[in-house]
């Protein structure tokens, strides 16, 4: 359900990230768009809301089976309570700052562009608080198994967005896009509250609460607080180089990160959220070989998914793009540049599946806090690495930082759990592993020799290019599964069963 729910939502994004080239291209406009959005996220990042979901929806699970579930959402609301109280107090000191915060994140833009970043952060900055609430009460929900309700939102928000951009975009207004964002938080936060309801939610705001003592709470933020300060080192050394290339590389590398951000929610999330119930079912168990057993297969799981979308993007991207985005605002070199990024984005996959899915594991049978201390430290390493890359070889520099702080991040989880619960710890299925390797070489090899026929994307008209770039798409990924078939790949016929199960149902 997640798969298809999301599909859905990358076609949308697809089109709404096209229209958003065509009308503002590389301009400082939706540089300041982006960098303010970059904004937003740290202000998320510095209360801890990714990392804090994890620890207390694993927690919540221990605190429902013990208590009740009226006690596992107490401590949802005191922690939610915190991370808002804490969020909003952030924007408003950015917001008092002026342009003094956005100096530090983007040195390289002008002062006009500048000026302009802090002007949009006015109005989208108090969307995080929305935004904080609605991902830790999202968290819940899908603890309780309500997968997809809010995705869904995403859906209707998008084409709102579409609509909106459409209408107030094409003169080049970037203020189409912040009332965009607004409509859309505004929208999940809304739909998000009424299945609340249904789950029987009520709010206490409180900022105490004896299920979750402050002590523990204390711990919980110390930890989660250093590795968040090493991420705004990071985010903000890594955007300040950024901002100092030549003018439209922070543009191309948002655009490439915003297509990879949403493919990789289909492909990757859905194995992850729906992981992180399970095995903390099986953990409650007590049965170590079912706990390693599971891992085994979505591990296996996710090296088929990222594989089939690097197949199929390696063979049809630079077509699509050229397609989709290129004109007189996005070049050629621009598109190259997309194309060549989002390929290596891609391959990181292979590292990033492994990585949620031993992340999850390692939040639930080691103490949380241990994974967020050495992340801390990979994040300053990762700093110096990708500093000195960009410094010396440019837009090359970031384009190899991605794979190298994706392989960095990735270790943490896995040796976390190899040092600390190996009883749980286990690897690919290495027959498994060898069948579906086998089948991306021969799917590799078939395409390849087709995409040989073909000029460079630039050479053609959009509409010539998109039809080949849907060819070699289909041609690529049916490639890769009927070689799955021929080598009995395992996660094909689970797929077969769960969308016969679907239709059925």
């Amino acid at each position: 359900m997640l798969f298809g729910i999301n599909g859905l939502n990358i076609a949308l994004n697809v089109a709404y990230s096209t229209l958003i080239v065509q009308f503002f291209g590389t301009s400082s406009q939706v540089e300041a768009f982006f960098a303010a959005s970059v904004l937003g996220t740290a202000v998320s990042r510095f209360v801890n809301t990714g990392q804090l979901v994890e620890i207390v929806v694993s927690r919540y699970h221990r605190i429902k089976q013990k208590y009740g579930v009226q006690a596992g959402m107490s401590i949802i609301a005191t922690l939610c309570n915190y991370m808002v109280g804490g969020a909003l107090l952030l924007v408003l000191g950015f917001i008092a700052s002026g342009t003094g915060i956005v100096n530090l994140l983007v040195p390289g833009f002008d002062e006009d562009t500048k000026v302009q970043v802090w002007q949009i952060f006015c109005i989208t900055g108090f969307l995080m608080p929305i935004q904080i609430a609605t991902n830790l009460f999202q968290g819940m929900l899908n603890a309780e198994g309500i997968y997809g309700k809010v995705e869904f939102t995403s859906t209707v928000s998008q084409i709102a967005n579409i609509a909106i951009l459409i209408i107030w975009g094409r003169e080049g207004n970037i203020w189409s896009l912040v009332v965009g964002l607004v409509i859309s938080v505004l929208a999940q936060f809304a739909t998000t509250c009424y299945y609340l309801r249904q789950v029987n939610y009520q709010h206490s705001w409180l900022l105490r609460n004896p299920h979750f003592p402050l002590r523990e709470l204390g711990r919980t933020l110390m930890a989660t607080s250093t590795y968040m300060l090493s991420v705004q080192v990071y985010t903000f050394v890594f955007n300040m180089a950024l901002s100092l290339l030549p003018s439209g590389s922070f543009a191309i590398y948002r655009y490439a990160e915003l297509i990879y951000g949403k493919v990789a929610n289909v492909f990757m999330m859905p194995v992850s959220t729906v992981f992180f119930n399970e095995i903390n079912r099986l953990i409650h168990k007590k049965n170590s070989t079912e706990v390693k057993e599971f891992v085994a297969k979505n591990l296996n799981f996710s090296y088929f998914i990222a594989f089939l979308v690097i197949l199929t993007f390696w063979a049809s991207g630079k077509y699509f793009i050229w397609s989709f985005w290129a004109g007189i605002k996005f070049d050629a070199s621009a598109t190259t540049e997309v194309y060549e990024l989002l390929c290596l984005f891609f391959l990181s996959m292979t590292t990033n599946g492994p990585s949620l899915i031993y992340r999850k594991l390692a939040v639930s049978v080691t103490k949380p806090e241990l994974q967020y201390y050495y992340w801390s430290i990979i994040h300053l390493i990762s700093v110096a690495i990708g500093y000195f890359l960009i410094h010396s070889f440019g837009f090359d520099g970031v384009k190899i930082q991605v794979l190298v702080h994706c392989c960095l991040m990735a270790s943490v989880p896995i040796l976390t759990v190899w040092f600390y619960k190996r009883v749980y710890f286990t690897g690919y299925q290495l027959v498994e592993v060898l069948k579906i390797t086998l089948a991306l070489a021969a799917g590799g090899a078939v395409v390849w020799g087709i995409r040989n026929y073909w000029n460079d994307a630039t050479l053609y008209s959009k509409e010539v290019s998109f039809f080949i770039g849907a060819s070699l798409a289909i041609g690529a990924a049916s490639f890769f599964v009927i070689s799955s078939m021929i080598f009995k790949v395992h996660e094909i016929n689970l797929i077969r069963v769960k969308i016969l199960n679907r239709i059925k149902s």
